[in-house]
């Protein structure tokens, strides 16, 4: 009940934005329609679902400032089973070789610029913690799954009642918040743009009652050509890291990820032939095949050589 209060709310303030002159209306997303298969345990699963997005806003300047209305919304409580979808070797809270679909409401917030000075409130939102989340990350906008590191470096990512400001001084953001995820949390972070190209952000925080202890950084290349990222996150106690690459030509992406979590390597390779384009948008058909290391000592419910495969539909905007 108190989502849908508060996204009834927002759709009021963006209708009531889109209709005032001077207001800059914007919106963009993604969909994937995936069909995913598993070799190697016992009884392999084949499942079919849908992963999706959708990031809306407006946003007006005055003078040296601007005030910017954002949610961000997703629709996989319906299109992604209960029990999640098939990824072997995937931990996140209680799912197990599954992958649990995200919230309808990931954020509903409001930024006021002015200056250098930026102020952020959300009743659901995104805290100062982390590198961008991988469905908006540009090295990982084309991948159908989740990294294996989700529990680890992205679970964070949405939070209640944020609260947070920055500084931007040229090419240096630092930033600093308080939200609630599992109690009373805080974050700050230090992004650093020496190049449009180019972002390096640092950030450390506490989660909840429990106090855990969260370090993040990343360095990140978003080109017309090539977008890359390597990320590192300790949470307390484990710490993970990887790489993931897009390299586009003419109608063709190809992607790599690799991971090491849980001192498990996990590799990820995928290709997307583009459909259909324009200047914005894009349509393609695609696949990702995820390899595993050190799979010979597992217990025999995941057999030999364990594997997913994702084939799929992807819909999104640039």
């Amino acid at each position: 009940m108190r989502n849908r209060a508060t996204a009834f709310l927002f759709i009021v303030i963006l209708a009531t934005s889109a209709h005032a002159q001077q207001w800059r209306v914007f919106g963009r997303g993604a969909v994937f329609l995936t069909q995913a298969s598993e070799t190697g345990p016992a009884e392999p699963e084949s499942r079919f679902f849908s992963t999706n997005w959708a990031i809306v806003g407006a946003e007006r300047a005055s003078g040296r400032g601007s005030i910017l209305f954002r949610g961000r919304f997703t629709a996989e409580e319906g299109t992604v089973p209960s029990e999640g979808y098939p990824q072997l070797f995937q931990q996140t809270g209680a799912f197990v070789d599954h992958m649990p679909g995200h919230q309808s409401i990931e954020e509903v917030a409001v930024q006021v610029h002015w200056r250098a000075f930026r102020l952020y409130a959300a009743a659901k939102g995104e805290p100062p913690l982390g590198a961008t989340p991988y469905r908006q990350r540009a090295s990982s906008i084309d991948f159908a799954e989740a990294p294996f590191a989700f529990e680890v470096q992205e679970s964070f990512h949405v939070a209640e009642r944020v609260a947070a400001a920055a500084i931007e001084t040229g090419p240096l953001t630092i930033e600093g918040g308080v939200f609630d995820l599992d109690g009373n949390s805080w974050s700050g972070r230090a992004t650093l743009r020496p190049t449009p190209h180019v972002a390096l952000q640092a950030s450390h925080g506490s989660i909840g009652d429990a106090k855990q202890k969260i370090t993040s950084a990343s360095l990140g290349y978003e080109g017309t050509v090539i977008a890359a990222s390597a990320l590192w996150t300790r949470r307390d106690p484990t710490t993970v890291y990887g790489v993931e690459a897009i390299a586009r030509g003419g109608r063709n992406s190809v992607m790599v990820r690799a991971e090491n979590v849980r001192d498990r390597q996990h590799i990820t390779v995928g290709y997307i032939f583009d459909v259909w384009r324009d200047d914005r948008k894009r349509a393609g058909l695609g696949a990702n095949v995820d390899y595993h290391t050190k799979t010979r000592s597992l217990p025999d419910e995941y057999g030999h050589k364990p594997q997913s495969i994702y084939v799929f539909v992807r819909a999104r905007t640039d």
